[in-house]
């Protein structure tokens, strides 16, 4: 019995939607590397940072791709104008993966979605690179940047981190290189 739950999932559907989703979870995996592979919902999702960024699922008559959102689609009309949508999901034929290029947009769209700012302008906010790695962390005040904040390279390592009062840049900001070490320390006064 497969270890990884997507594994099993895939080893008890049937072809050709075993070998349609298995495409779609490759061109997932290729534009998401640092996602964690899961089972939510009963069905095979990769989430960043605790959320759902991108599902499937094989059904009878059809292949569906969820992009774990009630609005993505709807954002993305034009680019899915060709599938049958509801409002969670895009229905694919069995036998015919996504393209390439739809998959990247419809990440990519749901990777914006987790970015926005919190609604009221205050509290945690993340920005992330279009491969699903956190690009930003920090927190917003009245929409301004507050408090500690954190920017990392595209590969997950940290970059530079720095404390900001009321949008401004305060303290003892810091570079880190490649290797973790750090290379730069700038004094910014309140």
């Amino acid at each position: 019995m497969p270890k990884n739950p997507v594994d099993a999932y895939l080893a008890k559907t049937p072809e050709p939607q075993r070998r349609t989703l298995a495409a779609l979870r490759k061109t997932i995996r290729a534009a998401l590397p640092y996602a964690k592979e899961t089972v939510a919902y009963g069905l095979p999702c990769f989430k960043v940072d605790g959320k759902g960024i991108a599902g499937f699922a094989a059904f009878t008559d059809h292949c569906s791709y969820f992009p774990m959102s009630g609005s993505v689609l709807g954002v993305l009309e034009k680019a899915v104008a060709a599938y049958v949508v509801s409002k969670g999901a895009l229905q694919f034929p069995v036998h015919k993966t996504l393209p390439v290029g739809l998959v990247k947009k419809l990440i990519k769209a749901r990777l914006a979605e987790t970015s926005a700012p919190p609604k009221n302008g205050t509290g945690p906010a993340r920005t992330y690179y279009d491969n699903g790695v956190l690009q930003s962390q920090g927190s917003l005040k009245g929409g301004a940047k507050h408090g500690s904040w954190k920017w990392f390279r595209k590969d997950g390592t940290l970059m530079r981190s720095g404390q900001f009062k009321a949008g401004k840049q305060v303290g003892i900001w810091r570079t880190w290189d490649t290797k973790g070490r750090l290379v730069k320390e700038t004094a910014f006064r309140p």
